[in-house]
């Protein structure tokens, strides 16, 4: 897929084709020399077309959706060796079911992005000591709950709980060259190891976020409803779980959390762009995550079984609390939780008549390899 390197940015019109074997630094240092960007990847290195088939969350998606509800042409070869287009006017339930269908469906070749003038932002890394996680919870909750959110503030925060030497991360990001933007408040008082905040293109300010160098990683993923006593209760959990013994037990073994917030407008976005198959809850929420990593491949059962159980517990804490939302975000998710089992039935029902229509014959549900596969086609 790499060969599908090209990209044609059309001005005219505020769209950009991308090749389909392209990785986002590629795509962004591109449209850079435009001023504009897409709704894509948070981190340079990950591929354009497993983020956007998985759903595809971006540091503009509380103004414009997810990265897959920004596509406006899917080139699609399909089953009988055809190539379709699928958009709002052509193959419309196809353009559905691509997003969030992950390889279900056929082979994009290429994709149509919409296009948006942003460039100059306000942003980086905070970094703070594990003894700052309570306190960085409580700043979450507060910044997810203010009813009127500023939709140009983004952020993600992870916190290492199995290496106190990096301790709790914030990625920062106001699309706007506005300096330390009210709608960060509820983080400014919490006293920071490190700090590299500043004016610089969003292309700059993703180039400084950190992927562990281990050979072997793995996510899990759960969402929920933030609340003051659920986020007590992670913050527990996440320090103090026995499993993460077994995890610190393995060669190089490294746990890091992730919390996500997701606003109402997210899904509403989406909603306004055709709908997609997703099934997400027009609600403000957390898709959170589970990043592990470690050496070598003597430790892949040890470390899987560890973190299930972690979020087995941050699951059960979240359904006694009535926060528990059932989506599962692809992108974060591990290869054997049920990521489009968990869409909801009416939608897995759709998808599997889009496969009936373009794939009777099951091949990309058999013959394809890897990937999270539709319930109940066979193969």
């Amino acid at each position: 897929m790499s060969k599908f390197n090209k990209i044609d940015y059309d001005a005219a019109n505020n769209v950009v084709q991308v090749g389909a074997g392209m990785r986002w630094a590629d795509v962004y240092q591109s449209l850079d020399r435009y001023n504009v960007t897409v709704v894509g990847g948070r981190v340079l290195d990950v591929g354009v077309g497993g983020l956007i088939l998985g759903g595809g969350l971006s540091y503009l998606s509380d103004l414009h959706g997810l990265a897959c509800d920004n596509v406006v042409n899917f080139e699609v070869v399909l089953a009988n060796a055809s190539i379709a287009n699928a958009s709002l006017e052509s193959n419309q339930d196809l353009f559905w079911a691509l997003k969030g269908g992950a390889n279900n469906f056929g082979i994009i070749t290429a994709f149509t992005l919409s296009t948006y003038p942003i460039h100059q932002v306000w942003g980086g890394i905070k970094t703070y000591s594990l003894q700052q996680l309570p306190a960085l919870f409580s700043s979450m909750l507060e910044y997810q709950s203010n009813p009127k959110k500023d939709p140009y503030a983004n952020l993600m925060m992870q916190a290492f709980t199995t290496n106190a030497s990096i301790g709790a991360v914030l990625n920062m990001v106001y699309l706007k060259p506005e300096i330390s933007p009210p709608a960060f408040a509820p983080f400014y008082s919490i006293p920071t190891t490190g700090d590299t905040t500043k004016l610089q293109t969003l292309t700059q300010m993703m180039s400084g976020q950190r992927v562990p160098p281990l050979p072997r990683s793995d996510w899990i993923a759960t969402s929920f409803k933030p609340s003051v006593s659920l986020y007590q209760k992670i913050a527990s959990i996440v320090v103090s779980a026995s499993e993460l013994n077994d995890i610190k037990s393995v060669t190089g073994g490294s746990l890091a959390l992730g919390l996500q917030p997701i606003s109402s407008s997210v899904e509403r976005a989406g909603s306004a762009r055709g709908g997609n198959a997703l099934g997400l809850e027009s609600a403000n929420q957390t898709w959170f995550v589970l990043d592990l990593a470690w050496w070598d491949a003597s430790g892949d059962e040890k470390v899987h079984t560890a973190t299930k159980m972690i979020i087995d517990k941050i699951d059960r804490a979240a359904i006694d609390e009535g926060e528990h939302v059932e989506y599962l975000f692809m992108n974060d998710a591990s290869y054997d939780q049920d990521v489009i089992g968990h869409y909801g039935l009416e939608n897995v029902r759709k998808m599997r008549e889009v496969q009936e229509k373009y794939d009777p014959g099951l091949v990309f549900q058999r013959l394809v390899p890897g990937g999270w596969k539709l319930p109940g086609s066979g193969g």
